[in-house]
């Protein structure tokens, strides 16, 4: 997926999580930069000679400058340069915070790294698009897209990339925080094809490290299976000058929709299953599920 070593700044000043995340990061091939001092880290994203970083992560309570104060520079400097924050503390006031400033992701600790590894190569890949998308396309005033795929040959990236490339010339979002719209959409297709149509169980995951991970072992039966791999993934876009809607549905058995809260509590942000369905509530202007569940509707407002 990713075409050269891709470049991360890691700022953390717990020395055991920078060498744990390093360590992962670097496992796949990627330089990663790291640094247990927020100050220096961002000397080296200001100095000409510094390579083209991909992604900033850097934890959010630390002595000196915090996570924040990162957001706040990193976005100052290069706005399109995405950030994703780790924090010890489950608090909804610190994920809107963080997604408000233009934070692309945030993770609890202890971190699965697992899931932060699978945001890195999906956050590096969707911005070198985002680099290389054209910006001629302000005078659409309405358009309507349906895609159709099997489960197995549902391309969830490609897709991203189609229903995120009219956001910003349309006014529904800003480099700033296009990366999080991306991640939602990429987190409500995955819950589509993998709890939908799969109907996998997240409790079956276990650390990206393991000798055996029981969720990938079963979602590649699954795939295996006509009578899984058959089910389809509809997603529907429609767009004017006010309102950006993007309706997806599976073939699975759906869930009780009435359960969702409006807004998730703190416990909804620690790193168990389901938290995707909390970071979609935080960033989309509106959310909807069919009565069956197996639909989803998200809405963006034109600011």
């Amino acid at each position: 997926m990713i075409r050269r070593p891709a470049h991360i700044l890691l700022i953390d000043d717990d020395t055991e999580v920078l060498e744990m995340v390093h360590s992962a990061l670097s496992h796949y091939g990627m330089e990663v930069h790291a640094y247990s001092d927020a100050a220096e880290a961002l000397e080296l994203i200001q100095n000409p000679a510094a390579p083209e970083f991909d992604l900033v992560i850097t934890d959010i309570n630390m002595d000196g400058l915090d996570g924040f104060d990162v957001v706040h520079k990193v976005k100052t400097l290069q706005p399109r340069l995405p950030v994703v924050l780790m924090t010890g503390q489950a608090s909804v006031d610190y994920a809107i915070r963080a997604m408000r400033m233009g934070a692309s992701n945030l993770f609890m600790k202890p971190v699965a790294i697992r899931d932060l590894v699978q945001s890195v190569f999906h956050l590096v890949d969707l911005h070198r698009e985002f680099r290389l998308a054209d910006d001629g396309l302000r005078g659409l005033v309405n358009e309507r897209r349906h895609f159709l795929f099997r489960s197995d040959e549902l391309d969830i990236p490609s897709l991203v990339r189609h229903l995120t490339d009219r956001l910003v010339p349309m006014g529904f979002a800003s480099m700033s925080n296009l990366d999080v719209i991306a991640m939602s959409f990429h987190e409500a297709l995955v819950n589509s094809l993998e709890h939908g149509n799969l109907e996998l169980d997240s409790a079956l995951k276990s650390d990206l490290f393991a000798k055996e991970d029981p969720y990938t072992k079963l979602r590649d039966l699954r795939m295996a299976d006509p009578a899984f791999a058959g089910r389809l993934v509809e997603v529907r876009l429609a767009m004017d000058t006010e309102r950006f809607e993007v309706e997806i549905s599976d073939e699975g058995k759906g869930f009780d929709a009435s359960r969702m809260s409006p807004l998730p509590g703190d416990s909804d942000l620690a790193p168990h299953c389901g938290r995707g369905l909390p970071l979609i509530m935080l960033v989309m202007d509106e959310v909807h599920f069919n009565d069956k569940g197996n639909q989803i509707r998200l809405v963006l407002r034109r600011k």
